[in-house]
């Protein structure tokens, strides 16, 4: 082999790790940036969607307290919510938002208060909505930490 060969090959061989070295980083760097950005869009679908579960079933809790609802319709884009959340969330998640159903559901043929006892259950810190809420912010903590 020719002596002067070598230092030609030692550069080629150098550049060639240096170039793979460079596409591995560039690779590793943007599946990590993908995981990011999928973690964050699930995360904001979770937010909004536990915001509208929470917007939906406080309104028919209300009512349900107030005028024992009648119109079972009322009722559908709660469980089209809740239907939702069973698709994506986990299950300390789920389990609260059937509790927050059933609570609406049985209080539905209860006989309706008045506004000043619903505001003195909301004093005393009877929030049929909390559960769930602490719920949703573990769970999101939990995947923001991921991040």
């Amino acid at each position: 082999m020719n002596l002067g060969m070598v230092p030609a090959l030692a550069a080629i061989a150098g550049s060639l790790v240096g170039a793979l070295g460079s596409a591995t980083a560039t690779w590793i760097t943007a599946r990590h940036q993908d995981r990011r950005n999928l973690l964050g869009q699930q995360i904001a679908r979770r937010e909004a969607l536990y915001s509208d579960f929470i917007g939906e079933s406080a309104h028919l809790l209300v009512e349900a307290l107030q005028h024992n609802i009648g119109d079972l319709q009322k009722l559908l884009p709660l469980y089209a919510l809740l239907s939702r959340i069973r698709l994506s969330s986990s299950e300390p998640v789920l389990e609260e938002a059937e509790k927050v159903t059933r609570t609406i559901l049985t209080t539905r043929p209860q006989p309706k208060l008045t506004v000043e006892q619903i505001e003195s259950d909301a004093v005393d810190g009877r929030d049929a909505l909390r559960q769930f809420s602490v719920a949703c912010r573990t769970e999101l903590d939990s995947l923001q930490q991921q991040l």
